[in-house]
């Protein structure tokens, strides 16, 4: 295959090494070798030497990129055995967990609908891997290792995916404690037999996300190179490889990969379908393109279009998050639910000030355009603080107001409230009725809350059908009160559809706690995480209850 870099001339190695490395690498990835398990070893083995003995860091980078450079060319000469299951699955490991709210769920079930028919144990095993894959995204590495304790010996070779998303789980851990050997000898079982079992695709995937790993070596001169490459190579196939490697040339800092490189691996990798790319790197390449295309090409109309876009992807970021705490509430224990949600507190913190950063660079653009700011009105309604649906505020006004009105409330020492509400059942209205009879108990729900709590307290859209109350200058007993009647109206309340009644019910958490300082954001946030985990054991406790906690 052409290569728009020879990694071999860029190194200082010579020609008895080159052939010794490209001979371990082929050997290892041929389907057809008599000597991989030995090959592996003695990988494992120099790998080790270098750096306990050695330390050459050139020679050793060196030696790693001759190393994948031989073994991407062996894999990509492979021909495919037959459709890759295990590739589609792989789909799925870049959006975990897979949750109801998401725009991949019906892809999710799809890809997963055929495991689960033939073998429906595999549903409950899929829940824990995902558990297993959220504590090491979070990086709550504890509660990892004990489901992956758990798991050891459970997750059979023969479901080859789950085998291999529980393997790759157990690289990172093992990844974090740096035990170099055990998670060396780990993946590279796990790609040969990938390779003999499921062919290149699925192998190579495995093989990039190794050199992904590699941080130490994302700084050398090789590393792009080695993408590069790879990319001439597959890009052209527009699946889940070629999108991997472009992400990753993309977000090389701007040393090694220059803006307007950046911009032409956007324009490439928006042309995927959404499912391929998570909310999150979604978000990163529009809003890349929005500042490019004001900043440097001057062209106002376009880079509004990607700002919106990166707008609806960071919303849909924090729909992930909060699905991610909905699930950790759902299959976690509540010791691991609470201490969980203190490693979830720091993404919150960084998406906050994802939101900052793009509402700040937003009114810049508009700033510096202001001649043109009445043809794009519309667009500024984005900022807006109201959900549209609920006529409740939304979480961009609890980033933005809500922290002042509890610095206020904690400088006169009033009691507060945070209490999380949740409707029952609520995606089984949907399946039934429909989502939009779904949106429309929502709208009513909204009218309600403004009817029944007062105008000081703050009622926001948390997300789907949860809702974040806080009530100010309230005792517990009195939060119990309020909240219950309310509760108990709901429960009578003949919401309709269609002329068809729906009945729903709801649950409710709440925190009670006097402020007597001032609070900072992550402090809020585990003020209202108290409060979700008073709702999930509202939740345990059957539903259409409220549980406060003070």
């Amino acid at each position: 295959m052409a290569r728009t870099f020879d990694i071999a001339k860029m190194t200082a190695l010579d020609a008895e090494t080159l052939a010794q490395i490209r001979s371990l690498a082929y050997e290892i990835f041929n389907r057809s070798s008599q000597t991989r398990a030995k090959q592996i070893d003695t990988l494992i083995s120099n790998v080790i030497y270098h750096r306990e003995v050695i330390q050459d860091n050139d020679l050793f980078a060196a030696s790693v990129a001759v190393f994948f450079d031989s073994a991407f060319s062996c894999i990509l000469s492979q021909k495919v055995l037959r459709k890759s299951e295990l590739y589609n699955f792989f789909v799925i490991l870049n959006h975990l967990p897979v949750l109801e709210s998401s725009s991949f769920y019906a892809e999710a079930l799809q890809i997963l609908a055929p495991f689960f028919r033939s073998d429906p144990s595999l549903i409950k095993l899929f829940d824990r891997l995902q558990l297993l894959c959220v504590y090491i995204m979070i990086g709550y590495f504890d509660a990892a290792q004990e489901i992956a304790a758990e798991l050891e010996g459970k997750v059979s070779a023969k479901h080859l995916c789950f085998y291999a998303m529980y393997q790759l789980s157990k690289y990172q851990l093992h990844s974090a404690a740096s035990e170099v050997a055990y998670m060396l000898k780990l993946l590279l079982d796990l790609a040969t037999q990938v390779c003999d079992q499921d062919g290149p695709e699925a192998t190579l995937y495995l093989i990039t996300h190794w050199l992904f790993s590699l941080k130490w070596f994302k700084s050398s001169k090789y590393y792009k190179a080695l993408l590069y490459n790879l990319y001439e190579d597959i890009h052209q196939q527009k699946g889940l490889n070629a999108a991997m490697i472009g992400y990753e040339l993309y977000s090389l800092d701007d040393k090694q990969v220059s803006p307007p490189e950046k911009m032409r691996y956007y324009q490439d990798l928006i042309q995927y379908q959404d499912y391929i790319l998570n909310s999150r790197q979604l978000h990163s390449l529009h809003f890349f393109a929005g500042n490019y295309l004001s900043g440097v090409q001057k062209e106002f109309r376009a880079s509004i279009q990607s700002f919106k876009a990166s707008n609806y992807y960071l919303h849909k970021c924090w729909e992930r998050l909060i699905g991610i705490s909905k699930y950790m509430r759902l299959h976690s224990n509540p010791n691991n639910y609470k201490l969980g949600m203190n490693y979830l507190d720091e993404q919150f913190m960084q998406l906050s000030n994802q939101t900052s950063l793009r509402n700040n660079s937003y009114v810049e653009n508009l700033q510096m355009n202001f001649d043109k700011i009445e043809e794009l009105y519309k667009e500024v309604g984005e900022l807006s603080l109201t959900d549209s649906l609920t006529g409740q505020r939304n979480r961009r006004f609890m980033d933005n107001n809500l922290l002042q009105m509890i610095a206020l409330a904690a400088r006169h020492n009033a009691p507060v409230c945070f209490a999380i509400m949740d409707i029952d059942y609520f995606k089984e209205i949907n399946d039934t009725f429909g989502h939009l009879a779904g949106d429309s108990i929502l709208a009513e729900l909204g009218k309600m809350l403004s009817k029944e709590f007062r105008q000081s307290d703050i009622i926001i859209r948390y997300g789907g059908d949860e809702f974040l109350l806080v009530l100010f200058d309230t005792e517990p007993k009195s939060c119990k009160i309020i909240l219950q009647n309310f509760c108990n109206k709901i429960d009578k309340y003949p919401f309709k559809y269609k002329r068809k009644k729906i009945h729903i019910t709801l649950s409710i958490g709440g925190w009670c706690e006097t402020l007597c300082k001032t609070y900072q954001l992550h402090e809020l946030e585990d003020l209202i995480s108290k409060a979700d985990l008073a709702l999930y054991k509202a939740k345990e406790a059957g539903r259409n209850s409220v549980n406060i906690l003070f």
